[in-house]
């Protein structure tokens, strides 16, 4: 891929100007008269097709792709390395190594230059050798002659840092490129402008094989002259005339002699010059003749190379003009939603701001198969209510009407007397009123279906062409967009008032069943807190009467009434629990749980709740330490709360503990106004999909064996506790390795 821009502006705003238009046309001609010369005109004009797909897969932005056409502008400037890339594909199409020398040695030698070269020697011209280079690669190379002789030349260039930059690892081979056109160019100068035998060059040292320069030794024959020939014969002519004389004729003395004989020499001397002022004179006449030829035609060229840029400048602006007003119309016609205030602005912005002499609007009815409430703008008052009372039967698909409505194709009349009989009578009579001599009509789809079709018209024959047509169907389509979005605009606002009264409906349904929801949950908390403190009585009876029956008060009990009894007391015991967490949770969510705030140290607390469970953990022989982060200042909380709350935590994690495990119970600063008191234990952990669930009420983990599970209301209960203290509460664990619940708890709940 091509990593720097082929033409235009640099990535830094510079123009690029490494090589000339001139060079790139030359490669291009010779490559398409070179094919054509082998395979025809055909396969010469496909070959430079072919060149620029290969160039433009090369260029990463679309926008710098080229054209035939544009590479054979001589004006255009190129980047070095978009020229190795065009030598190297031009190679390759050609199917010849040598075509980089071969097409210097045509084409970079120009006619104008050989017109404009031809009074200077061959000498001469390779002196302006750095002064001719520097005009087809200007600033891209360092050119230097180091000598020249009337019979040989030592030339030399390189590439500047700028231009080596671009061919980064493939320096070499655009070297010998670039070598061999420049060595093309180098020995067609004798041949090219004076008629003589090419150059033989020979090359010192090269790019191409890692040198700093390419540098030449460069040889031509020398001009022939044939005014010494002729003074040689004529000094010869006459000496042999005197050796005549003064043999013939003895007596005569030598100035006579000398006089006689210097005859056919002065004679020759005569003719030299003669023929010389004459041949300077004929070259003088043909040089300035080919010289006028060349400006002229360069004149042409020039001319024509204007007229097209001015023609291009003013399609461009056309353009843009459309486009601007299209742009306006646009964002006008998407603005409108109401139908009637959108057929008076497209009719409008048609009449005044493109200008056509007539705008026309008319709507197709497909279940009657008529065109009708048409609006037109730019005639008179009497004119658009004769247009808008017509109803137009389309029904012939021959017709203009149909071709348009029924087939749905835009048409183009530039002459309407020509397609006079295509038209339906009543348009005939309203063509006869607004006087129109060329129109254009297009239809209006809207999701495929024609509705529609948007008309303008001119007075004169060949008013509209191709381009009005083009602009025409923009602005038809952008009428189908508006005129769709009316119609979605309109069917939402009928949905909304629809959705508006179901919304109410559903809202009071909501509301009623919202109403009834809370009754139910008031009834259930009621029903929860009487069933609860009704349980409490009698089990508190059964407690009593079976510790009786175990104490021996009513005789020696059986080892079977005695294990019978102790599993009464611990289902009596575990469905007291049940009965008192369903007591605490009922008064919670009724917000009759209240706080008696008092300052408290929080490692007295734990410690008193360690102290409490001791038995219970010593029981399974488990271990439990205490942690606590020094002058950690008193916190304000409910001392029964902050009891309940570590004690549920515990006895959880004494439950889940093995045998000879470790709890341990620690406390903390958490974010610089609150206490952070967490319980770690090493038991089974909790599984990942769990964690988010065990603080639900009611929520036993499938995990966790039978006889270990309770109601699963503990850790509900504690975290209610914990965010009625304005706290948090979370757990952390990996099972296998145990779980650390952890809940925070301001210094003063009401700073939180």
């Amino acid at each position: 891929m091509m990593e720097y821009r082929p033409f235009g502006a640099d990535a830094a705003g510079e123009k690029i100007r490494d090589v000339s238009g001139m060079t790139i046309r030359a490669n291009i001609e010779y490559l398409e008269e070179s094919i054509s010369l082998k395979a025809g005109p055909a396969a010469g004009a496909q070959a430079i097709e072919d060149l620029c797909a290969k160039l433009n897969d090369r260029i990463r932005d679309p926008a710098y792709h080229v054209t035939p056409a544009l590479l054979k502008n001589m004006w255009h400037s190129y980047s070095y390395e978009f020229r190795c890339f065009l030598g190297e594909f031009c190679q390759i199409i050609a199917g010849d190594p040598q075509f980089a020398f071969k097409m210097a040695q045509a084409k970079f030698l120009s006619p104008i230059i050989q017109t404009l070269g031809r009074p200077f020697s061959v000498s001469q011209i390779y002196r302006m050798f750095p002064h001719f280079g520097e005009k087809f690669v200007k600033g891209s190379m360092y050119m230097e002659a180091k000598s020249v002789t009337d019979r040989r030349a030592l030339l030399r260039m390189k590439f500047t840092d700028a231009v080596d930059g671009q061919f980064g690892p493939y320096r070499k081979a655009c070297a010998a490129l670039v070598c061999a056109a420049s060595k093309g160019a180098l020995t067609a100068v004798p041949e090219r402008i004076h008629h003589n035998r090419p150059a033989v060059i020979a090359d010192r040292s090269c790019m191409a094989e890692g040198d700093e320069w390419c540098e030449w030794d460069i040889a031509w024959d020398p001009e022939p002259s044939r005014q010494s020939m002729w003074l040689t014969i004529g000094f010869l002519v006459s000496l042999a005339s005197w050796f005549f004389l003064r043999y013939r004729y003895p007596t005569l003395t030598a100035v006579p002699s000398l006089l006689l004989a210097s005859g056919p020499a002065v004679l020759s001397v005569l003719t030299v010059r003669w023929w010389t002022r004459h041949t300077r004179s004929r070259m003088r006449e043909q040089l300035v003749d080919e010289q006028l030829r060349s400006v002229e035609a360069r004149h042409e060229e020039l001319r024509e190379a204007y007229l097209e840029q001015e023609q291009t400048t003013v399609e461009l602006r056309r353009k843009v003009r459309q486009l601007t007003i299209l742009h306006r119309a646009g964002l006008l016609f998407s603005s409108t939603l109401d139908r009637d205030q959108l057929f008076d602005s497209v009719l409008r912005a048609l009449n005044e701001d493109l200008h056509y002499d007539r705008a026309m609007i008319s709507l197709y009815d497909h279940d009657r198969r008529v065109a009708h409430k048409i609006r037109i703008m730019g005639v008179s008052q009497a004119c658009a209510a004769f247009a808008e009372n017509l109803t137009i039967p389309v029904t012939d698909p021959h017709l203009l009407e149909g071709a348009v409505l029924l087939e749905g194709r835009p048409i183009l009349v530039r002459n309407l007397q020509e397609a006079w009989g295509a038209l339906h009578p009543l348009n005939q009579q309203l063509a006869t009123m607004t006087g129109a001599k060329s129109f254009i009509s297009i239809p209006v789809k809207v999701k495929g279906q024609v509705i529609g079709a948007l008309t303008v018209d001119r007075a004169e024959v060949n008013g509209l062409g191709q381009a009005d047509l083009d602009l025409m169907v923009t602005v038809a389509n952008q009428v189908a967009i508006a005129l769709d979005n009316a119609e979605a605009y309109a069917q939402i606002e009928a949905l909304n008032v629809g959705l508006e009264t179901k919304v109410r409906e559903r809202t009071q349904e909501l509301e009623t069943a919202n109403q009834k929801l809370r009754e139910l949950d008031h009834l259930k908390s009621a029903f929860v807190s009487i069933v609860s403190h009704e349980l409490r009585t009698p089990m508190t009876s059964i407690k009593g009467y079976v510790e009786n029956l175990l104490d021996g008060v009513s005789g020696q009990l059986t080892e079977r009434q005695t294990y019978y009894l102790q599993r009464v007391k611990f289902n009596a015991d575990r469905l007291t629990r049940m009965t008192n967490e369903l007591l605490d949770l009922s008064r919670i969510e009724a917000g009759l749980a209240e706080l008696r705030l008092t300052d408290l140290a929080v490692p007295d607390v734990v410690n008193e709740v360690v102290e409490s469970v001791h038995l219970l953990a010593r029981g399974k022989s488990i271990t439990i330490r205490q942690q606590h982060t020094t002058g950690l200042p008193a916190i304000r909380a409910d001392r029964d709360k902050l009891l309940q709350i570590l004690t549920n935590l515990l006895h959880n994690a004494i439950k889940f503990t093995p045998p000879q495990g470790n709890i341990v119970v620690g406390s903390a600063l958490w974010d610089g106004h609150g206490a952070a008191i967490s319980v770690a234990d090493s038991g089974c952990g909790i599984p990942v999909q769990e964690l988010d669930k065990v603080f639900g009420k009611f929520y036993r983990g499938e995990s966790v064996p039978v006889e270990a599970r309770g109601a699963g209301l503990g850790l509900a209960i504690t975290k209610s506790l914990v965010e009625l203290h304005g706290g948090t509460i979370w757990v952390a664990s990996v099972p296998g390795q145990g779980s650390c619940f952890t809940f925070s708890l301001p210094f003063d709940v009401g700073s939180r």
